[in-house]
């Protein structure tokens, strides 16, 4: 073995999405003749996945298991045969290809300096741009299967069609032999210029993506549905449909595989209800997603990686015994697995209780204003200190519950009927609107301070009166009859599901943090067909919202069986009453692993 063999290897580096999960083993061959030797030489049992450039593929957040081969620029043999042809390797780029013909005077190439691939790649999917498509300038192909022979086959051997290779059986591309037709290498050249001056212009050729998403459907564009379906910059965690061209999906930055499969698919979905097309993807996702199991496998690491963490607690705002208590008991935890933590009551500003205090990372434990809200996650933005959870953006929009309310129904999920209440003016306004009983909210508290529910005309007003006192917008919202449930999510996954019952008018600030009378079901009764489907509604809330690390999401399942939304919290509890903690043991995590776990999203 001449290549190089990697164990447990991050896939993320070599994908042009730049997200992925680990490979169990990855190995990168020394060239044709060591890669066929290797494959000789594993166990029959050993599954096998091959991959170039990584472009137009979508490695899950699981990683792949088995062994990933990785050809690019290992397969790197190409020249020009005396019968005429041009022999390539699978591991040559194809815009590589598009050059080495132009400078040898051969037309026909030159569509591939607009394929973000490798030779393999081209020829698995029929690759194409600009018009022009691999396999029409294909004499023949050398191809590898798992027993490591050998075999020469010809385009007819193929069920070949747009964007579409069928026959492959089990089989990898090695090398084609190209067929093109002798010309001018300086117009060829010139040919090759426009078509990149033209990509550029047209396509985010500045941030990671796989290049297009979607199949063109017949006589139309896949990039004209989703413009028209209104989609073109729409952002989910963070994946976003590129500005520049809607058939492109990039990588903002900080986007999970997660982020953008659950893009593609809301993309399918809004441009089938909207224009009645089914868009299929170019898009090959292989892999496994992230489970809980995933998370539990870690454990404990060096606890030295995180350096010095305060972990922030306190704050002046209406939940500050809640999160006093919340960040004791992480303090204690983090301590007790060996992590550098001290504890920080802020009183004040942040920037004075950070102030002659050097650490490394922030675990963020305070609730509500001052908090959640974005002001603390844009003075660590500013003073370069990274913390957990999530950004500035989606705390501030989740810490509102009435603008969180507006961007899940402008995604199209489900929460209850609400209006707006501005001055008693609005009281007989929200009557015939919602009718009785209804619950009234700040809509910029946590914990169900400030909430209360009213039965009539009079009570409504006193619970008006009552939260307006928080100095934010006050909503009024219709009651729910039904089960309530919450969601925790830690770095994307949804942990087991709690069903939450209390003798209570409704699971107020008491029910919470004092009441023996709460009830916390986990198992929470719903069948797994329901769990799972409650569990996807949750991590779609969150991810509108541009949650990112942990949260919680409330959503009641009515008397009709139909979810409903309520609230999400980007820095949930973390007490001995908590629902986090609670779901986290039902997975088979203690409290020092969660919060562990949670530590970690401030690396990201």
């Amino acid at each position: 073995m001449q290549g190089r063999l990697l164990i447990n290897e991050p896939l993320a580096k070599y994908t042009s999405w730049r997200v992925g999960g680990n490979a169990d083993r990855l190995y990168i061959p020394q060239d044709k003749a060591d890669l066929i030797a290797f494959i000789k030489g594993l166990p029959a049992t050993e599954s096998v996945f091959w991959m170039g450039l990584g472009s137009n593929l979508l490695i899950r957040d699981g990683g792949i298991r088995g062994t990933v081969i990785n050809t690019k620029n290992r397969l790197k043999e190409m020249y020009c045969t005396a019968e005429g042809f041009l022999y390539v390797e699978a591991g040559v780029p194809c815009a590589l290809v598009a050059r080495f013909c132009a400078e040898q005077g051969l037309l026909g190439a030159e569509f591939l300096a607009g394929i973000p691939g490798t030779m393999g790649g081209a020829l698995r999917m029929n690759a194409g741009a600009f018009g022009g498509e691999t396999w029409p300038i294909v004499h023949q192909v050398e191809m590898l299967d798992r027993q490591g022979y050998v075999q020469v086959c010809a385009p007819q051997d193929f069920s070949i069609a747009y964007r579409s290779v069928k026959g492959l059986k089990g089989r990898w591309f090695l090398s084609a032999l190209l067929t093109l037709e002798a010309g001018d290498t300086a117009s060829s050249q010139q040919k090759i210029k426009a078509l990149l001056e033209q990509r550029a212009k047209t396509q985010p050729t500045n941030q990671p993506s796989c290049g297009s998403v979607f199949i063109n459907p017949p006589g139309d564009y896949a990039a004209r549905l989703i413009e028209q379906a209104g989609l073109k910059g729409y952002t989910l965690g963070g994946a976003r449909v590129s500005e520049k061209h809607a058939n492109f999906i990039v990588n903002t930055d900080n986007a999970s595989a997660a982020d953008i499969e659950q893009l593609i698919a809301m993309v399918q979905r809004t441009v089938a209800k909207q224009q009645g097309v089914l868009l299929k993807t170019e898009v090959c996702m292989v892999g496994e997603e992230k489970t809980v199991m995933d998370m539990q496998a870690h454990r404990y690491g060096n606890p030295e990686k995180f350096g010095r963490v305060a972990v922030l607690m306190g704050g002046s705002a209406a939940e500050r015994a809640v999160s006093l208590r919340s960040g004791a008991a992480v303090y204690v935890a983090l301590k007790s697995v060996g992590v550098d933590a001290v504890p920080i009551d802020v009183t004040a500003s942040p920037i004075e209780a950070l102030a002659g205090v050097k650490v490394d990372r922030v675990f963020n434990i305070i609730h509500g204003r001052g908090g959640e809200d974005g002001v603390l996650q844009g003075v660590l933005e500013v003073l370069g200190i990274p913390y957990t959870g999530s950004g500035v953006l989606a705390s501030a929009l989740a810490m509102d519950k009435l603008r969180t309310k507006l961007c899940w129904q402008g995604y199209g999920l489900v929460t209850p009927l609400w209006q707006l209440l501005q001055s008693e003016a609005d009281i007989e306004g929200c009557i015939a609107k919602l009718g009785f009983p209804v619950i009234v909210k700040p809509a910029m508290e946590g914990s169900s301070i400030g909430m209360s529910k009213a039965h009539n005309r009079d009570e409504l007003v006193a619970a008006f009166q009552m939260a307006s006192a928080f100095n934010c917008d006050v909503y009024a919202e219709q009651w729910v009859s039904g089960q309530e449930y919450t969601v925790a999510i830690l770095n994307g996954v949804a942990l087991p599901v709690i069903r939450l019952e209390t003798p209570h008018s409704f699971y107020d600030y008491e029910a919470k943090y004092y009441a023996n009378t709460t009830q916390y079901h986990c198992p929470c009764g719903l069948d797994t067909a329901q769990e799972q489907a409650l569990q996807q509604v949750a991590v779609t809330a969150n991810a509108v919202v541009g949650g990112k690390g942990w949260a919680r999401v409330d959503v009641f399942i009515d008397d009709k069986g139909q979810y409903q939304l309520i609230e999400i919290n980007t820095v949930p509890g973390m007490t001995d009453h908590s629902l986090v903690p609670m779901a986290a043991r039902q997975a088979g995590m203690d409290f020092a692993e969660l919060v562990w776990q949670v530590l970690e999203t401030s690396l990201a």
